[in-house]
């Protein structure tokens, strides 16, 4: 029960920070820069942070140790015996060593080398933290093995502080001399170092019993220290005494803090379980403390239950969530505020001292210094009830209301609106834009530009394409001068209007992917002008030049809803989820989009600048606040360091020199990076290979180079330098020897010329008698094979004769077993075959029979292979068909493929033990009814070519041939088709369309042959025969045939 109550309590205390720290009506959002296992971060439970001497954050997470160069998380690895646990502290000596201890006990170095040594600790636990001691030494702390110290550097001399045994220390803090405190279980203990050991000389009556997570040092006699379950307390020495009291108001008495931050200026950040990271700022004498800024689930946080935090080098906070990964704070300039309804802020502008933020249903007043929303005024259904379209102030503390469709309401300070124009023309009336210039108010609308005098509303002058204005849809009027308004709208050049003058148009043309069309203008203190467009990015006017500003140069997109120019001269313009700001005087262009914090899309020219530098971005949730008195001091230029080496696709780390063996070409990559972790987008570099290219590079956001080298001595130079300063630069450097190869050096030279020379010499004379007894063994040998060769010439030519004859009886047979041709003459109105084996025999076959008074079999068939093997092949096919169609009686197309299948694949693989028969044929079964002129056919392999009506028909066949090795069963279909008199039926196999020929020799190919049945239709039979002959010799030419070929034409 007591622990419920705790727990109950914890809770009850995280929801009244909740409450006492955050306005009712609305609600702060920090920019964070977020990551977790979606986003990079290869893991979610962070445990420990650190920065080593390069600027690189350490990462130690439940996956493993990473290290961040402010675009990637670089795994660190283990070389010796990998560690069983996590990471569980780190920390970067004064020589640049980084430390790491682990969960299991495990302690390793790592230096500038790249290497992960592990360094042997004789009794070890936990290490649970990692410090400075006195005289710059290496504090290890273990969890209940006591406090190893060692060398900072190499930690080759490691001795041991024993603590009492009753202890288990988190964490510890030094006091001053040989003295510290140590956070333990069950209270904060005063240490003092004895040799090798270790007493506890004070200890604090509030803290008995009570888990102490953390403590850190504020200031010479002041520290703080974090508790598991009672909050912050203060530890603060006056003279020879010391006093513990708990820090900040009740709602933190029972808060657990597992770790604690010094901040500059008397602040700590404070790392909570349950309420996220809270910024307190203390007095000067310690004894208010007022929890000044938090981040925490409602300003943008993944999580409130933070695990630890980290401050680097550049003052950026660093918030480790116990279960959602890493979130940066890299300024609190940049923050985001939303009201709890209206949210979408569609005018932000200046009311005297007041701020006003115009939505689409009413108007806040906002507090830009606390961004507050307070004062909620309903006006929608007051004006008219179309909608808000758009707003603006004056001089006078006047509000114009420019609404859809019932005109421009005026609301003055007694909070009364009331109607002040509208217009017989509806499109006059849809207000998009109101600019108020003294005696002057100007209307940009649907249908063109309007004057009006300010006090009695009195049209002065309309303005549309008329009076040459570009177009009659204005986005956005705003006062150029006294008297002349900009305007918005489609149109490639800036188009002004003057009072007296008129309209005109003039400048430099706006050259752009898309037709021009400006959404939002901007004129500068100094009398330049941008202009945001629909798609062209921005135009910045600066005297005679025209710059233009594109995703290419850095902008988030191309479509700027809303722009302008700061009193520091950057250009800040809205686009949809996000924001860019361009920087002219350096060129630099930086685009923030949702990582950043940004919520909501930029609503059209809902924007506004102030005069102490404040920049408010109105967006569909809310309000976007720019504040430079909250930018962090400048920091120290980026510090340029070499990540990796890679060489022939093998990455090594970083090394002051390199050594490689001869080669004759090496790819050599270099990874580097100029650390800011605050704004590593804004880094560029320039790099320099000496004794490969002594000029420096341009200057370039790429972080890596490529080099092909060939042997020398090289030395590779990088600068890091930032957009904003590019005369502050910092470098690193390492050296690349490539050796020569042994050939170019002179002793080797020498003595490879003396060994040619006698080389040349003995082998000149061992060939001179080798030749000699060559010859006279080669005359020898030449009489033998002279007189064997003429005998076996004679031999040769009998067995060439006596087999040509066999093949030449083999085509009789083959002749006789095919049907006569002639036949089909008195079966169709028209036939041919023109039939060419490429051997003498031929595995091309074809087969034709009635099967009863009114049908008619056809079938055109390809076997495997050609010459012998093919002929044999047909001759099994004929007999096979003989059999299935003429004894069998099995007269449907595919039925009989299937029995021909199963037989030949039976027939070819009775005797085959080892492996089976892959021989088959490609083949096409066609069924006529003569009297009905009913074609029903079914192909394997093989396309059927039908002329119906003139018009010509490619028929596939299915994809499965028939026989071979496989005995899964094969798909064979019938198609059908009613022809008509006169229509033809072609058949062939692949030997015609498969014959190389023609100019280039290039196979003849379907689609030719479908060109030649086209050609073939209206001919004759015997025209046809004639044609397809002669076709297919003048194509092969000197070619050789490469397969047998058979083309059948049937007229029915």
């Amino acid at each position: 029960m007591p622990g419920c109550v705790k727990i109950t309590i914890t809770a009850l205390c995280a929801v009244l920070l909740q409450l006492l720290y955050h306005s009712p009506s609305s609600a702060q959002t920090h920019s964070y820069r977020l990551y977790d296992e979606y986003s990079g971060l290869p893991g979610s439970y962070l445990n420990v942070l650190a920065q080593d001497r390069s600027g690189l954050l350490w990462v130690g997470v439940d996956t493993g140790l990473y290290r961040y160069d402010g675009f990637s998380f670089h795994h660190v690895t283990f070389t010796d015996t990998l560690p069983r646990g996590n990471t569980s502290a780190l920390f970067c000596d004064s020589s640049g060593t980084m430390w790491v201890g682990m969960s299991d006990g495990s302690l390793y170095t790592w230096s500038d080398g790249g290497t992960m040594v592990r360094r042997n600790l004789p009794e070890t636990d936990k290490i649970n933290r990692i410090t400075e001691g006195p005289e710059g030494k290496v504090w290890i702390v273990t969890q209940t093995q006591g406090i190893y110290i060692a060398e900072p550097g190499d930690g080759e001399r490691i001795s041991r502080i024993k603590m009492p045994a009753d202890m288990t220390i988190f964490d510890i803090a030094p006091a001053g001399g040989d003295r510290f405190f140590a956070a333990t279980q069950d209270n904060l203990h005063l240490c003092v170092a004895q040799g090798e050991e270790a007493i506890s000389e004070l200890s604090f009556p509030d803290l008995e019993y009570t888990w102490v997570q953390t403590v850190v040092r504020m200031e010479e006699d002041i520290w703080f220290a974090g508790t598991g379950d009672r909050g912050l307390y203060m530890i603060r020495r006056s003279g020879d005494g010391m006093t513990a009291s708990a820090a900040g108001d009740t709602t933190l008495s029972t808060v657990s803090i597992p770790a604690l931050a010094v901040l500059p200026g008397k602040c700590l950040a404070i790392a909570t379980m349950d309420a996220g990271v809270l910024r307190a700022a203390f007095s000067s004498d310690y004894l208010q403390m007022e929890i000044n800024d938090r981040y925490d689930l409602n300003s943008g946080l993944p999580g409130n239950n933070v695990r630890t935090i980290f401050r680097d080098r550049e003052e950026n906070l660093w918030i480790g969530l116990f279960n959602r990964g890493l979130a940066g704070v890299t300024t609190n300039a940049f923050a985001f505020h939303k009201p709890e309804v209206n949210k979408e802020i569609t005018f932000v502008g200046i009311l005297g001292s007041r701020t006003v933020a115009g939505t689409r249903s009413g108007l806040w007043d906002f507090d830009p210094g606390t961004g507050s929303f307070s004062g909620f005024r309903p006006l929608a259904g007051r004006t008219g009830g179309s909608g808000i379209n758009t707003w603006a102030t004056d001089e006078r503390g006047n509000i114009w209301i420019g609404t859809v469709s019932d005109g421009v309401w005026l609301l003055k300070s007694d909070g009364t609106p009331r109607r002040f124009f509208l217009s017989g023309n509806p499109g006059q009336n849809h207000i998009n834009s109101i600019a108020a210039d003294g005696e002057n108010l100007w209307l940009g609308t649907s249908d063109g530009v309007l004057l009006l005098d300010i006090e009695s509303g009195m049209t002065k002058a309309v303005y549309t394409t008329l009076e040459m204005l570009p177009h009659n849809y204005i986005s956005q009027i705003v006062i150029n001068r006294p008297g002349e308004v900009l305007v918005a709208t489609k149109t490639d050049r800036l188009c002004y209007i003057h009072v007296t003058g008129g309209v005109r148009t003039e400048g430099l043309v706006m050259e752009g992917s898309r037709v021009n069309e400006i959404r939002s203008l901007s004129v500068g203190p100094d009398r330049t002008i941008c202009a945001g467009t629909n798609g062209n990015g921005l135009f910045l006017f600066a005297g005679d030049t025209v710059l233009n500003y594109t995703e290419a140069d850095g902008l988030l997109t191309g479509f700027c809803y809303s722009a302008i120019i700061a009193d520091d001269g950057r250009i800040w313009t809205g686009h949809q989820k996000g924001f860019s700001i361009i920087n002219p005087a350096t060129g630099s262009v930086r685009a923030y989009t949702t990582d950043f914090g940004v919520r909501g899309d930029c609503m059209p020219n809902s924007i506004a600048r102030f005069a102490d530098g404040k920049v408010l971005i109105g967006t569909s949730e809310g309000i976007i606040r720019y504040d430079p008195a909250l930018e962090p001091e400048k920091a120290a230029p980026p510090q340029a360091g070499i990540i990796s080496v890679v060489i022939n696709n093998t990455v090594y780390p970083y090394r002051e020199s390199y050594n490689l063996p001869y080669r004759k070409s090496y790819n050599i990559k270099v990874n580097y990076a100029g650390i800011s972790l605050r704004d590593p987008l804004n880094v560029i570099y320039r790099t320099r290979l000496d004794n490969f290219n002594e000029e420096w590079s341009e200057v370039t956001p790429d972080r890596s180079v490529t080099y092909n080298l060939s042997d020398g001595h090289y030395r590779f130079n990088v600068e890091a330098l930032t957009r904003d300063e590019p005369e502050h630069a910092t470098a690193a450097s390492f050296d690349l020897v490539i050796q020569k190869p042994v050939t170019e050096r002179w002793w080797f030279l020498l003595s490879l010329l003396a060994l040619i020379a006698a080389v040349v010499f003995v082998i000149v004379r061992l060939r001179e008698r080798a030749h000699r007894k060559q010859r006279e063994y080669l005359e020898s040998e030449l009489q033998k094979r002279t007189a064997e060769v003429y005998e076996q010439k004679e031999e040769l030519a009998q067995k060439n004769l006596d087999i040509t004859e066999s093949i030449k009886y083999a085509k009789r047979i083959q002749s006789s077993v095919l049907p006569d041709t002639a036949r089909l003459g008195s079966v169709f109105k028209e036939a041919f075959v023109f039939f060419q084996p490429r051997d003498i025999v031929s595995g091309d076959f074809f087969w034709f029979d009635w099967v009863d008074k009114d049908r008619f079999m056809v079938v055109c068939s390809d076997s495997t292979g050609h010459g012998v093997p093919g002929a044999f092949m047909s001759m099994i096919g004929t007999a096979l068909l003989q059999d299935i169609i003429t004894v069998k009686k099995i007269t449907r197309p595919s039925q009989v493929l299937h029995e021909l299948d199963r037989q030949i694949f039976s027939t070819l693989n009775q005797n085959q033990e080892l492996e089976a028969s892959n021989d088959g044929m490609d083949i096409v079964v066609c069924e006529f009814n003569i009297t009905t002129r009913q074609l029903v056919f079914s192909s394997a392999m093989r396309p059927v070519i039908l002329v119906i009506d003139g018009v010509q028909h490619y028929v596939r066949g299915n994809r499965s041939s028939v026989g071979g090795e496989s005995v899964i069963e094969k798909f064979y279909d019938d198609q059908e088709y009613h022809l008509r008199e006169g229509d033809m039926v072609y058949l062939f196999t692949d030997g015609y369309c498969d014959q190389f020929g023609g100019t280039g020799g290039k196979k003849m190919k379907i689609s030719r042959l479908k060109t030649l049945v086209d050609e073939l239709a209206p001919l004759s039979a015997a025209d046809q025969q004639n044609h397809v002959k002669e076709f297919f010799f003048e194509w092969m030419g000197k070619h050789e045939q490469v397969d047998d070929v058979l083309f059948m034409g049937l007229r029915v």
